[in-house]
Formats: structure tokens, C-alpha cells, sequence
């Protein structure tokens, strides 16, 4: 997560993978700011709920239900029966199975036999439909599963609902994506060819129209009224229509997932990894499991006007469902998480399970529930708020060990905060205990640490807390400079891992230096630089920089044309005099290898011609003597020349070359010589070739 930033500026500190502390004014002083739902909803909830606006209010108090053992691990569907008692449909391992679940007891009620149970859905006498990710629907009766229908063509049935006689059944299926429609004797028609290989929601509304959900490819919602009759409502961007609720006045509601690859996972014709829920008009209806992507909720009103309301670009969406008053809830793909939203998008975190994904939810009347799954487990929504309603924050990291300061927030109603401490990410038994209550505005009791979290107990449900800020002071660690490279920007093109080109031409002379420097700065105070020089030989340190120079990048261009030429090292200090006070600053330098500086042409020591031989001498002050070439007549085509003993390697060099090649046999000819040294210096002499 990011935290909130003071001032304008962040800092990135550290390693920190879920919230980065802002600076405060004071020098040295950082602030851990929990402001909005991204920073407030990264710790652990019960019974409370994070809002889009910052605060923390009451929530959804769950209880904790563990399906049997023999169940399978994981959920693919739930439905809430008349009674109040809820069934679950379970996947692999173990899968296949449906669970009653009753006065907080789970019970096995029947067994398919199959790989797992997709689907389920009652009808309007109050049987019970499962459907598998084989091609048979089964119908619960007494406690056995009896095989109802066998669709032909078929590979997995991914979503059942019941039409609106509260008779017929329509089931989704794949991998080729057809909306199949049974009748009440068990014989099946083909109600809708969907131009996807998936149809794995579906949804029954008011006026009896059949919406339907596709994934794989192409993420469309159809609108069916008669058997071939269907438009598309709408084509999302992402591939797949992973859950459709209705809602009161005709509003439709639907989770849509734009995943990272193929919009669902390749699905063959009785593949059993491939799950998907469903059920009755009345509750939710979910997909199959996706791959992890970016999760959107969106409403279309009664005259089929699309609106996203939600969305997510961290996680999917899982499943749906909607309240008697039209509240749409969604559970996420990730870290087992309930949000809601209102007509003003207002977001709220209302639930945070353990679990790794919400596979179903029930916000009726009769049955409200959540059913997570990986692992399997169960959750009655007990209460909104309540005694034991906490608010946890996730480990915040300062990064080194810090002494935290005065805390505080707003908040209203009766509220218990507290702290504790602790050098791991994880909180183990080596973390203090939790304090005691902290009045608003006190002092932080816990002692110091890397990591703090801050806990609160909102003690009825009118209690909030929002706004929490909380000032900290990490140890003051020395930045070192682990390196210092100087070079002059005319040689910045060569490579650091090839073999320089044989004959290259020699770079423009420049008498910048460009200075680089890297540093380790663990606590990540801004820090303040310093360059100095010194000439080779000499004893003294030299300026680079105006005292005044407030340098704070970790480079500076050394201009040298008024310095002699020669070798020199230039030293870097990194001083945290910037966020310490004097008796905390620390300093570190470090000194770089031997920067050559020459601003200074070769000199021509002689030069002659006998007939059509060259010879030279050149010399420079530092040198080496780089190259060496020559142009006939003014025209500008330079030709290398060697040197007399084969190598260009120190800074005074001999020619003594046959121009023949260049100038033929006969007639006088205008020779001009030009050297260059290492730092791209020139020198020009003209000669007459008789």
C-alpha cells in the first residue's frame, strides 16, 4: 500500500511492501498516516468495516463453521433454502458433495460421486438441483443424489438457474458455451448458442428473461427471452462474466474479471477444476474459479443503462449477491475480502476472512452467510458491530528500529486503542503485548521497534475511528558511498561489455567531467554531497562546489578548462545534516581513481617530407597519443596512420609512413597531418609533397 504524503513528497523507504512512511516537518521525524480504505484495510478485521471515506465503523461480526473433513477443501456454490438452512456445494479434493449446513452444524446430506458439485438451485416445490462439472444435474432427495438430467454435448455445467414458474431449470455450460433449458421431466433443449466457449452465470429476472454470463475470450452478457432470442446487453472489456445477481426495480447487477491472460483457464470437455456457483433468483451465483485479475462490478437499471460501481485492479472477483434493499456485495478471488458499494460508489470493506477466496454469500432474510473456500469453512453473520469489534492494522514498517510518538485520531463513540511493537514482519512471541488503552493524543507506551501496529476496539456501534497519524524517529544510520566513477561525457557511448572498435574515431574533446556516485542509505535521510579535488602530488583538497551549493543528486559536471592538466582524485562526502540535528549527523567519503584531465593539443616536434615519405614527431603533456591520419589536398577524407613502432600507446610518438598509396608517383600535393590525444584534443600541420 502507499501511505499518505506530508508536504508533497514521498519516500521510498526501504523495502517496505505495503505502506511507505511520509516526512514530517520536524527534522528526522517520519509519520505513519492512515487515512483511507487502501492504508486502513490492510490488517485484520472483526466486526468492523473500512469505507472508501477513511473511516472505521461497525462491520459484520462472523461466527466460524469448518465443513467435515470428508467434504473437499474447497466451495464452488451455496444456497439458502426456505427453512434458513443453507447447502454447499464442494469441489476436490474429497468434492462432489453437498453439505447441509444447520443450527452451526455441518452435515454431508448427499454425494454425486463426481469431481465436484458446480451448481445448485431449488424449485418451486422446494427440490433441490446439483448440478457437476460432468454433464448431469442431479436432484437431492432424502439424502441421496439422483441423477435428473444428462445433458448430451456437453463437458461441465458451470451455473443452474430456475426459471420464473419456479419449475423448469436452465443450467450454463462449457466448453461449448450453450444455455441448456431442462424441463420439470428431465428432457433438455438448447435455449441459447453463446458466441463464447463458456456460459457460467446466469440469472433469472422479473419479467422471466434469462441473463446469461461468458467467459473465455469474450466477456458477454446476454438477454434472453425465447429459446434463440437474445441480444447482447453488453460486450465488456474483460473476459469474463464471472456472476449476475438481480435486484429490486428491475436492476441487474454483474462481476466481470479482465484477467493478465486468456480470459478463463483452459477447460477441456469434463474438466473438474473448472467450478462455478449458482442458484435461484433470489441469492448469488458465481463462476468458475479465474486466474487472479482486476475485478469490476457493474449495475444496469431497469432500462438496461450500464454503470461500473466498483472496481479493483489488484485481485477478481469471486462471487455476488444482493440485499432486500438492492445492496450489492462482492467477495473477491484474494485474500477472502467482502466490499459493498452504494449509488454514491461509496466502497466499504464490510468482512476480511481468513480464507483465501469467497466462494458464495447469502444476505437474505432467512440466511445470511459467506462461505469461504481454500480452506472450506463457513461463516454465519452473526451481527452488525458488537463488544468484540476489532480493528487491526497491518505490521507497519519504519524500516530500522524506531521510537514511536504521541498518537493520535478521530474518532467518535467508545473506543479502546492500543500499540505493540516488535523486529519481525510477522508478529510472533518475541513482539511486546498490547498496551494498554492510549488516550487521544498520548504517548505511544510500546517500546521501541521496527514494526508497530495499532489496534482498536470499537465498543458499540456507533463508534468510528478514522485520521490515525503516527509520528516515529528510526536510529540514525550512516550513508556510505560505495562508489565514485568520473569520465567525460564525449566517452559515455563506449560499452561497458564489448570490445572497443578497432579505428574508432577519437571523441570530441569536452572539459566537463561528469561525476557519478552510489550510496547505501539505510535509514534514507536526505543527504547533502560534497566534492572535493586534489592534483596528483600535491597534498591540498579542493572545492568543486561553492560552500553555498546545496548539492543533493548523486552527480555533478566537473568543469576543468581552467585547471592544469594532469591527473587528479576526487573525493564525495555524504553528510544526513539535512534530517539530524548537529549531534546526531553523520558523514562518509569516499575517493575516486585517477581522473586524467587534458585540455591541451599535441605538439608537432617535426614534421618532413622526403619524396613521398612521412615522417613526425608529435608529443602531448599527458597523453597517450590516440591517432594519427592524414587528408591529400584539402579534400576531407582522413586516412589512419601507424605508428613507427606499430602502437599508439604513450605521449610521444613517431610517423614514418610511405604516402604513395595516396598521392601516386608524381606531382606536388598539399599533406595535412592531424593527431589527436586521449581526451580528444587536435593539432593540424600542413606539409607540401614535392
Amino acid at each position: 500500500m502507499r501511505f499518505g504524503v506530508s508536504h508533497g513528497f514521498a519516500l521510498a523507504f526501504l523495502t517496505c511492501t505495503w505502506l511507505v512512511p511520509v516526512r514530517a516537518s520536524a527534522v528526522g521525524t517520519r509519520v505513519f498516516e492512515l487515512d483511507s480504505l487502501e492504508k486502513l484495510s490492510g490488517g485484520e478485521l472483526q466486526g468492523v468495516a473500512v469505507g472508501s471515506d477513511g473511516v472505521v465503523r461497525a462491520g459484520w461480526t462472523l461466527s466460524n463453521l469448518d465443513l467435515p473433513p470428508d467434504a473437499g477443501t474447497t466451495v464452488a456454490c451455496a444456497l439458502a433454502l426456505p427453512d434458513g438452512s443453507v447447502l454447499v456445494g464442494t469441489g476436490p479434493a474429497s468434492g462432489g458433495k453437498v453439505v447441509r449446513v444447520a443450527t452451526d452444524r455441518a452435515t454431508v446430506l448427499a454425494d454425486t460421486k463426481e469431481s465436484a458439485v458446480s451448481a445448485l438451485a431449488v424449485d418451486r416445490a422446494g427440490v433441490v438441483y446439483a448440478a457437476t462439472t460432468g454433464n448431469k444435474i442431479y436432484r437431492v432427495i432424502a439424502g441421496r443424489a439422483e441423477v435428473f438430467a444428462t445433458l448430451p454435448d456437453v463437458g461441465s455445467i458451470l451455473a443452474l438457474a430456475v426459471d420464473k414458474g419456479g419449475e423448469a431449470l436452465f443450467a450454463g455450460t462449457g466448453p461449448v458455451g450453450k444455455v441448456v433449458r431442462i424441463a420439470p421431466g428431465g428432457t433438455s433443449s438448447v435455449y441459447l448458442e453463446a458466441d463464447a466457449p463458456f456460459v457460467v452465470s446466469l440469472a433469472v429476472g422479473e419479467d422471466g428473461a434469462v441473463y446469461a454470463g461468458t467467459s473465455g475470450g469474450h466477456g458477454l452478457l446476454y438477454r434472453v427471452t425465447a429459446p434463440g432470442r437474445a441480444t447482447v446487453l453488453y460486450d465488456f472489456p474483460g473476459g469474463d462474466v464471472r456472476a449476475i445477481a438481480t435486484a429490486p426495480s428491475r436492476a441487474l447487477y454483474v462481476v466481470v474479471n479482465e484477467e493478465s491472460g486468456n480470459a478463463s483457464e483452459t477447460q477441456e470437455a469434463a474438466a473438474p477444476r473448472k467450478t462455478s456457483g449458482g442458484r435461484s433468483l433470489s441469492g448469488p451465483v458465481s463462476g468458475p474459479r479465474s486466474k487472479p485479475g482486476k475485478g469490476s462490478l457493474w449495475r444496469f437499471d431497469a432500462l438496461g443503462r450500464p454503470e461500473r460501481m466498483m472496481h479493483h485492479d489488484e485481485f477478481h472477483y469471486e462471487s455476488l449477491t444482493v440485499d432486500g434493499t438492492g445492496r450489492p456485495y462482492v467477495g473477491t478471488g484474494a485474500e477472502g475480502r467482502v466490499y459493498t458499494v452504494d449509488d454514491a460508489h461509496a466502497v466499504a470493506l464490510v468482512a476480511d476472512t481468513t480464507e483465501r477466496q469467497i466462494a458464495s454469500m447469502g444476505v437474505g432474510a432467512r440466511a445470511r452467510f459467506i462461505v469461504g473456500s481454500d480452506p472450506a469453512v463457513f461463516h454465519r453473520i452473526v451481527s452488525v458491530g458488537g463488544p468484540e469489534a476489532l480493528w487491526t492494522s497491518k505490521p507497519l514498517d519504519a524500516g530500522l528500529r524506531a521510537r514511536f510518538g504521541h498518537l493520535t485520531w478521530r474518532g467518535t463513540g467508545p473506543l479502546e486503542v492500543s500499540t505493540r511493537t516488535g523486529d519481525t514482519q510477522t508478529p510472533d512471541a518475541a513482539w511486546s503485548a498490547w498496551s494498554a488503552p492510549v488516550d487521544e493524543g498520548g504517548a505511544t507506551p510500546s517500546p521501541p521497534g521496527r514494526f508497530i501496529q495499532v489496534r482498536a476496539r470499537l465498543k458499540d456501534a456507533t463508534a468510528t475511528l478514522a485520521d490515525i497519524v503516527l509520528p516515529f524517529v528510526t536510529e540514525n544510520l550512516r550513508a556510505v558511498v560505495t562508489e565514485v566513477a568520473a569520465k567525460s561525457p564525449a566517452a559515455t557511448h563506449e560499452s561497458k561489455d564489448a570490445l572497443p572498435q578497432s579505428g574508432s574515431e577519437v571523441p570530441k574533446h569536452d572539459s566537463v567531467v561528469h561525476l557519478a556516485w552510489k550510496v547505501e542509505n539505510p535509514d534514507n535521510d536526505e543527504l547533502r554531497y560534497r566534492v572535493q579535488f586534489q592534483h596528483e602530488g600535491q597534498a591540498r583538497w579542493v572545492d568543486a562546489t561553492r560552500p553555498d551549493d546545496v548539492l543533493t543528486k548523486q552527480e555533478l559536471d566537473w568543469e576543468t578548462a581552467a585547471l592544469p592538466e594532469g591527473k587528479y582524485r576526487l573525493k564525495v562526502d555524504a553528510s544526513d545534516e539535512m534530517a539530524n540535528p548537529p549531534g546526531a549527523v553523520t558523514h562518509n567519503a569516499l575517493v575516486s581513481a585517477p581522473v586524467v584531465v587534458d585540455n591541451t593539443p599535441p605538439i608537432f616536434k617535426s614534421v618532413n617530407m622526403q619524396g613521398r615519405r612521412l615522417r613526425a614527431e608529435v608529443v602531448d603533456g599527458v597523453g597517450p597519443i590516440a591517432r594519427i591520419e592524414v587528408a591529400i589536398d584539402g579534400r576531407l577524407e582522413w586516412h589512419p596512420l601507424a605508428a613507427a613502432d606499430g602502437i599508439l600507446d604513450s605521449a610521444d610518438e613517431m610517423v614514418d609512413s610511405d604516402l604513395t598509396p595516396l598521392v601516386g608517383p608524381a606531382g606536388p600535393h598539399i599533406v595535412a597531418i592531424r593527431v589527436f590525444d586521449a581526451a580528444g584534443n587536435a593539432a593540424v600541420r600542413d606539409i607540401e609533397a614535392p
